[in-house]
C-alpha cells in the first residue's frame, strides 16, 4: 500500500481524500512543527510527503529519502523547499494557490491597512479602559480615511491583483511594482518601487520571497516614503529589514506599519512589539476555516495523484 507522511496535521477532509485512495497516512497529529530529525525518520517510508509553509524541507530531508514521489506544500509559497535538491531526484513539488487563500490574505491586508489608518487599536484601548469622554468636533485619535488615497501594492501577483480589486471599491489610486506589466480589469499603474514610496499613501508588499526579495524593505525604502504613509507587510517576513521599520517608525519616518510575517517567524520582534503605531498578527494571512481547509484538501489531492501517476494540477517545478 502506497504511503504519505504528513508533517502538519491536516484536517478530516483532507484526511478522508488520502485514505478513500487506499492510501496509508502517517501524520504530525499536534498542532506543533515537528523537527527536522523526526522528518527525516518518518519519510523514510513514505511515498508522498506533505509539508506546510511552517516545515522547512531542507536538503538533508529530501536525500533521506530521493524515491519521492511528490512534496505537497499546504500554502502558495514554497521557499521553505529546497526545490533545487527536489529538482535532482525528480520529485514533484506541489503548492496550493487557490481562490480561498488568496482571497483571505488579501482581505487581511485591507483589513490591516483600515485598522492602522483608523486606528482601530487605540480607539479599542480608549474604549475598553473607559477613557471615552463623548464625542468631539476635534476627535481623539486623529485616523485617517483611506478613501480617495493612493495605494502602493509591491507583488502583483493573484494575491496582489485581489487587493486591489477590493481596494478600488475605495476609490483609491492604486499604482503597482512588479517585474512584469499585468493583463489585468484592474485600473492600476505600474511603476518602479522608488516611484511607488514616494507617492503612496498605503504601501502593501505582497511578493514572493527569495534571495532577490530579501529586506526589500529597508533603510532606503523607508526614507524614500511619506512621512505619514502607511506601511504594511502580509508576504513573508525576510523580505523586511526590521531593525530598519523600528528606526523608521520612532524616527518618524512613516506613520505606522502592519506586520502579519515576521522575520525570524515564530519569534516577533520585541521592539516593534513595544511601539504604539504597529500592529502585529501571527501569520494569520490564509488563517480562515475556508481557506485552510480548501489548502489542506488541495495538497491531499496534489499529493493523492502523484501516486496514482496522474496529472497534477498545482506543481512548480514542472
Amino acid at each position: 500500500m502506497p504511503k504519505i507522511y504528513s508533517a502538519v496535521k491536516l484536517p478530516e477532509t483532507a484526511v478522508k481524500i488520502i485514505k478513500d485512495q487506499n492510501i496509508e497516512l502517517d501524520m504530525h497529529d499536534e498542532l506543533t512543527t515537528p523537527k527536522t530529525e523526526v522528518i527525516i525518520d518518518r519519510v523514510k517510508g513514505a511515498d508522498g510527503l506533505i509539508t506546510g509553509v511552517n516545515v522547512q524541507t531542507p536538503a538533508e530531508v529530501i536525500q533521506a529519502n530521493t524515491d519521492l514521489k511528490v512534496i505537497a506544500n499546504v500554502g502558495s509559497g514554497f521557499n521553505n523547499i529546497d526545490v533545487d535538491e527536489a529538482n535532482k531526484h525528480n520529485i514533484a513539488v506541489t503548492n496550493t494557490p487557490v481562490h480561498e487563500s488568496v482571497a483571505s490574505t488579501a482581505e487581511l491586508a485591507v483589513t490591516l491597512m483600515l485598522a492602522l489608518s483608523r486606528r482601530v487599536l487605540p480607539g479599542h484601548e480608549m474604549a475598553v479602559k473607559n477613557e471615552f469622554n463623548g464625542w468631539q468636533v476635534m476627535g481623539y485619535l486623529g485616523g485617517n480615511q483611506a478613501v480617495d488615497k493612493t495605494l502602493a501594492i509591491v507583488g502583483f501577483g493573484q494575491i496582489g491583483q485581489y487587493i486591489g480589486k477590493i481596494a478600488q471599491t475605495f476609490n483609491m489610486k492604486i499604482l503597482y511594482v512588479d517585474h512584469e506589466e499585468k493583463d489585468t480589469d484592474i485600473n492600476a499603474e505600474k511603476v518602479t518601487l522608488e516611484e511607488a514610496l514616494k507617492e503612496a499613501d498605503y504601501v502593501i508588499t505582497q511578493v514572493n520571497y527569495n534571495k532577490t526579495s530579501h529586506h526589500l524593505f529597508g533603510k532606503k525604502e523607508f526614507e524614500q516614503m511619506k512621512d505619514t504613509a502607511y506601511f504594511i507587510n502580509t508576504a513573508r517576513g525576510g523580505v523586511v529589514d526590521e531593525a530598519a521599520l523600528v528606526d523608521a517608525l520612532k524616527n518618524k519616518q512613516i506613520q505606522a506599519a502592519a506586520l502579519d510575517v515576521h522575520e525570524e517567524e515564530p519569534h516577533i520582534n520585541k521592539e516593534l512589539a513595544q511601539l504604539d503605531n504597529v500592529i502585529l498578527t501571527p501569520h494569520i494571512g490564509n488563517d480562515t476555516y475556508e481557506a485552510r481547509n480548501k489548502m489542506a484538501e488541495v495538497a491531499a489531492d496534489q499529493a493523492v495523484k502523484a501516486l496514482k501517476n496522474k496529472q497534477l494540477d498545482y506543481q512548480i517545478n514542472k
